[in-house]
C-alpha cells in the first residue's frame, strides 16, 4: 500500500471510530432521566429513580458472588449476598436442563444425560447484555452481548429466553419496548410508548397498556405469537396491572398519598370491570396469585399503613406494620406474603417521595401470615449494609428471595433457609 494511501486509511480509521465513540457515550445513559413538564414515575413503571447509573457500590462482591464490605472483607455469617456490582433492569428465575460432561469411563455412545437446575437470568441497565446465574453451582455467565444502550425495565418470559427490553427515546419522552429472542435473527418493536406491562401467572403472556387519544387501550398477547386480543379500554390513563388468573387482571389507579385510589378486577373473557377496593387514600396493591386476598397500604400521617383485604368477605384487617406492597412478594399457597419493610417510611408524603428517589428505605424482611396477622422476622439489612428492596423474586423451593437493591439497582438475594 503507498504511504499516502497507508496516511488517508488511518486517518479515516481514527475518525470513524472517534465518531462512533462519540455517539454511544452522547446517548442518555442517565437512569434518573426526568423531563420537566411531568415526573418521571408517571411516566414509566416500575419507579426506578435511582442515584447512580452504573450501579456501583463500595464493597462490590467478589469471584463467588458474595457481598464485600466497604474495606473489601466478606460480610461474615450474611444471609445477605450482593449478586452484581452493576446496574440491572430485570430480573427472573427458571428452570432449564443442564447437560451434564460425561466422565472418562462413559462409554462412547452413552446418550446425553441432563439435569435439571435452578437459575437467575439478568439483564444490565447500561448495556442491555443478558447474564444467566446456576444458583448450584453459582456460576455466572454472559448469554447475550447484543448492545442496547439504557434499559430502564426488562420482562422475561418463562423460559428466561424472549425479553421485553423498555428504554426512553431520544426525545426522553417516548418508551420505546423492544422484544428479542435469544438465537433469533431479528427483533420486534412493540407499540409505541406503552406505559405498563404484566405478564400472566405462566409468563407465557403480557398485558400491556397504551395510550392513544381517548385515553388508554388494554392487550394481551403472547410472547410467542403476534395475535392479540384488545380487552380493556379507559379514559383515565393512570393503571398500574397485575395479572391474578387465566382469565382476571387486577387494575390499581396510580397512587399518590394526595389522592383517592381505586382497585379493579378486569375480566379478559367479556372485558367487565368490577370495583374491589376504594376509594382508599394512597392506594397500592398486592394481591396474591388467585386474586383473594390482596395486601395494600393506605396513606396516613406516620406513612403508609399495610392492610390485607378478603375479596370474597370484602373485609379488611390491619396487619399494624408500615410498609409499601411493591415491596412484598408473595408465597405460593396464597397465604403468607414476605415483605421487606422500611425502618424510616414514616413520612406522610410517601409513597410518593420513594416513587421520585427523594428519599430512600432500609429495609428488614419479615414474613407476614394473612390469615392469624402473625408475623415473622427474617433479617434486617441494616445489620450488613441497608439495602431498598424492589422487584421481589421468590425460587421455588422459597428458599431464597431475590430483589432489585433499589439504591443502585444492583442484584441481590437473601437466604431464608438460615
Amino acid at each position: 500500500m503507498p504511504k499516502k494511501t497507508k496516511i488517508i486509511f488511518i486517518t479515516t480509521f481514527v475518525i470513524v471510530g472517534a465518531i462512533m465513540l462519540y455517539f454511544y457515550f452522547s446517548r442518555n445513559t442517565n437512569t434518573n432521566t426526568q423531563t420537566t413538564d411531568a415526573p418521571f414515575y408517571q411516566r414509566f413503571n416500575p419507579f426506578n429513580s435511582n442515584n447512580n447509573s452504573n450501579g456501583s457500590q463500595s464493597g462490590g462482591v467478589n469471584s463467588d458472588g458474595v457481598a464485600l464490605d466497604d474495606t473489601g472483607a466478606v460480610f461474615t455469617n450474611s444471609v445477605f449476598q450482593q449478586l452484581t456490582d452493576f446496574s440491572v433492569a430485570g430480573a427472573t428465575f427458571f428452570q432449564y436442563d443442564r447437560l451434564i460432561p460425561p466422565s472418562p469411563e462413559t462409554p462412547a455412545n452413552t446418550p446425553p444425560q441432563y439435569q435439571t437446575v435452578s437459575a437467575l437470568r439478568y439483564v444490565e441497565r447500561i448495556t442491555g447484555h443478558i447474564y444467566q446465574r446456576d444458583l448450584d453451582t453459582k456460576n455466572v455467565a454472559k448469554i447475550s452481548n447484543s448492545t442496547i444502550p439504557s434499559i430502564y425495565e426488562s420482562i422475561l418470559d418463562s423460559k428466561a429466553s424472549t425479553t421485553i427490553y423498555r428504554y426512553l427515546s431520544t426525545d426522553n419522552r417516548t418508551i420505546t419496548s423492544f422484544m428479542a429472542t435469544l438465537g433469533a435473527t431479528k427483533g420486534e418493536f412493540l407499540s409505541s410508548d406503552i406505559i405498563d406491562i404484566s405478564t400472566s401467572l405462566d409468563k407465557t403472556k403480557f398485558f400491556y397498556l397504551t395510550k392513544n387519544t381517548s385515553g388508554v387501550v388494554g392487550t394481551i398477547r403472547s410472547f410467542t405469537e403476534t395475535k392479540k386480543s384488545q380487552v380493556f379500554t379507559s379514559h383515565f390513563t393512570e393503571w398500574l396491572s397485575q395479572w391474578v388468573g387465566d382469565q382476571k387482571i387486577y387494575l390499581t389507579t396510580k397512587a399518590s398519598y394526595s389522592a383517592s385510589g381505586y382497585l379493579f378486577s378486569l375480566n379478559t373473557t367479556n372485558g367487565t370491570l368490577t370495583k374491589v377496593k376504594g376509594p382508599t387514600a394512597g392506594l397500592t396493591t398486592l394481591a396474591n396469585n388467585n386474586g383473594s386476598i390482596v395486601l395494600y397500604s393506605v396513606s396516613t400521617s406516620n406513612g403508609p399503613q399495610l392492610f390485607v383485604f378478603d375479596t370474597v368477605s370484602h373485609i379488611s384487617n390491619s396487619i399494624n406494620l408500615y410498609g409499601l406492597p411493591e415491596k412484598c412478594i408473595w408465597s405460593s399457597d396464597n397465604i403468607y406474603v414476605y415483605c421487606a419493610l422500611p425502618s424510616n417510611i414514616n413520612n406522610p408524603e410517601n409513597p410518593d417521595a420513594w416513587y421520585q428517589g427523594i428519599v430512600s428505605f432500609n429495609d428488614s424482611f419479615v414474613k407476614i401470615n394473612t390469615i392469624t396477622f402473625e408475623v415473622e422476622n427474617i433479617a434486617n439489612s441494616n445489620d450488613n449494609t441497608a439495602v431498598d428492596a424492589t422487584h421481589l423474586i421468590l425460587d421455588n423451593t422459597e428458599t431464597n428471595i431475590f430483589f432489585i437493591n433499589k439504591k443502585d439497582s444492583t442484584l441481590w438475594s437473601l437466604n431464608l433457609s438460615n
